[in-house]
């Protein structure tokens, strides 16, 4: 595990529904190394069942001392920093420009307490892109064509107009002529999934009313025409309903479905597999990321996305409470959190931009090979009214 240094030494939907107002946001806990003040802020540590904010000062040779430890009433924020066996460890610190995973163990027989950095392993993180890729739009899907010329659908929210359109680029930043999407100029639609007989596209469309999940077959991957039959229908634990999904092709030749369940209720993710090049899907399991016990509504992981890796892994993005975090698969059914968070709707004051709120991830990757996520963003406190035209697509890009 390589140790990267802090420079100390240099001195939608029913989703958008359920989510918590911008106002009232619940984020994940901060932690911020200062290195001309050389002092590290943890927004919150936990210790047992007790947390603290904690101060520390920089003594030199990447050993800190506790300055300051402050019961707190509430903390908050999602992830505290956990002090356990003598070693701190913070999820994200922020540290000039980066973020990093860190370690800090105890100084035996210190007094006060004095802790040295074990590792700092630096967390990738999405970086807001100035200016609004699309106005007066929502819930996006987006591809690359082979001669890198960017498409993003949405939700047309200006005022009279209503409908799924798409735009293209040729950079992916500055999209233009918009084009109403129907069933016969799919290509540009990454809701389609290449099934595993490496012929058959599908495109799988969910009725809230029928509660049913239904499906469109292609074999150009353009021009789809209707199944017959129900594909899917909500589980038992789902509560007899289902939010965001995403279809893949897994590497065991299946065909796996992720998706929000049981809303009003635990509102997280579960997954359904189908062996029969994606005709019937039979639940597998839920909890799919490990928040069962989270309390639903804005706390769990929503909005999930994922993206086929160079390596042969599957990337998934999501949400929580208006940030994006990511989660690394082998075998597209098992997933790990990568530490820490991508990026925050806060984050993209700094690219110019006052938003409030993000929702429905989608990436993609670029002719270059560059990830580029694009997402909603509520563009007022107000968005979140029914029928608002107040959202807008923007964008981030990956840097590890």
């Amino acid at each position: 595990m390589k140790n990267i240094r802090w420079g100390i030494g240099a001195v939608c939907c029913m989703a958008i529904l359920l989510s918590p107002s911008a106002g009232h946001a619940r984020v994940s806990c901060r932690a911020t190394f200062d290195a001309s003040a050389g002092t590290l802020t943890i927004q919150s540590v936990s210790v047992g069942s007790v947390r603290y904010q904690v101060m520390m000062a920089l003594e030199g040779n990447y050993v800190f001392s506790l300055v300051d430890a402050t019961v707190l009433n509430s903390a908050d924020c999602y992830d505290s920093a956990i002090y356990a066996s003598e070693v701190v460890t913070i999820p994200d610190v922020k540290a000039g420009d980066d973020y990093y995973y860190a370690d800090l163990t105890l100084v035996p027989g210190s007094n006060p307490m004095r802790f040295a950095l074990r590792s700092a392993i630096k967390n990738p993180r999405l970086v807001p892109e100035a200016a609004i890729r699309v106005n007066n739009a929502s819930n996006p899907f987006a591809t690359v064509a082979v001669d890198g010329t960017a498409y993003v659908g949405y939700s047309d929210r200006a005022s009279g107009e209503g409908g799924t359109k798409f735009q293209s680029s040729a950079d992916g930043l500055r999209f233009g002529n918009p084009t109403v999407l129907t069933y016969s100029n799919r290509s540009v639609d990454s809701r389609r999934t290449l099934m595993p007989d490496g012929v058959t596209w599908r495109f799988y469309e969910y009725n809230q009313t029928t509660a049913s999940m239904t499906s469109y077959s292609s074999t150009d991957g353009n021009s789809f025409t209707a199944d017959s039959g129900v594909r899917y229908a909500p589980h038992a634990s789902d509560n007899n309903t289902i939010g965001v999904y995403d279809h893949y092709t897994a590497s065991d030749g299946s065909v796996v479905m992720i998706y929000v369940g049981d809303l009003t209720g635990k509102n997280n993710l579960r997954m359904a597999r189908s062996t029969d090049n994606g005709l019937t899907f039979t639940f597998l399991k839920g909890n799919v990321l490990g928040d069962d016990d989270a309390g639903g509504g804005g706390s769990t992981f929503i909005d999930n996305k994922t993206i086929l890796l160079p390596d042969g892994r599957r990337r998934m993005f999501a949400m929580r409470s208006f940030e994006l975090y990511s989660f690394i698969s082998t075998d597209g059914v098992n997933w790990t959190r990568e530490p820490g968070v991508r990026v925050s709707y806060t984050d993209f004051a700094a690219a110019g931009l006052t938003i409030y709120s993000l929702n429905d991830p989608v990436p993609v990757s670029t002719i270059d090979g560059v990830c580029r996520v694009y997402v909603a963003a509520a563009t007022s406190s107000t968005a979140m009214t029914p029928g608002s035209s107040d959202w807008a697509i923007v964008s981030a890009v990956w840097r590890e």
